[in-house]
């Protein structure tokens, strides 16, 4: 009869296999990134990192409030606006007439200008001889 070989059942000598790390990578393009070694930075690091991140963050939205405190104040809107507006005062000037205004060709045109728009004023343009004849007949016709 053939021996068979037991097998040695001791298993705190078997090396322990160690787990393969998924990689993690995030591709843009030609570009990876890997993620791997945020995953495996232990829990203390990842604390560190994570306080000093918080801290400016919180520095830099304080700056931010300090700088917007410490601007120069921009003028208020009740300054840029004017009261009321105020029209611009008209000032006519006076100047010397044409020299047409003194000629005696023209004076005497004005005048008669003026004549014949007194005429127009004056005339009855309602002229009853030009009326037509009234027509307001009585007509009457016969049967046969």
């Amino acid at each position: 009869m053939p021996t068979e070989k037991i097998a040695d059942q001791t298993f705190e000598e078997i090396p322990v296999a160690e787990e393969p790390v998924e990689e993690k990578y995030f591709t843009f393009g030609k570009f990876k990134i890997n993620f791997a070694p945020l995953v495996c930075c232990s829990a203390i690091k990842q604390k560190i990192v994570w306080s000093v991140g918080g801290g400016l963050a919180g520095l830099l939205i304080v700056l931010l409030i300090l700088a917007s405190l410490l601007k120069k104040p921009s003028v208020s809107p009740k300054q840029a606006q004017p009261a009321t507006p105020t029209p611009t005062p008209f000032e006519e000037e006076i100047t010397s007439p044409s020299i047409y205004a003194t000629d005696s060709a023209i004076l005497k045109i004005e005048a008669d200008l003026k004549t014949i728009d007194q005429d127009l004023q004056s005339t009855d343009l309602k002229e009853v001889g030009l009326n037509p004849p009234v027509l307001d007949m009585e007509v009457k016709f016969e049967e046969e």
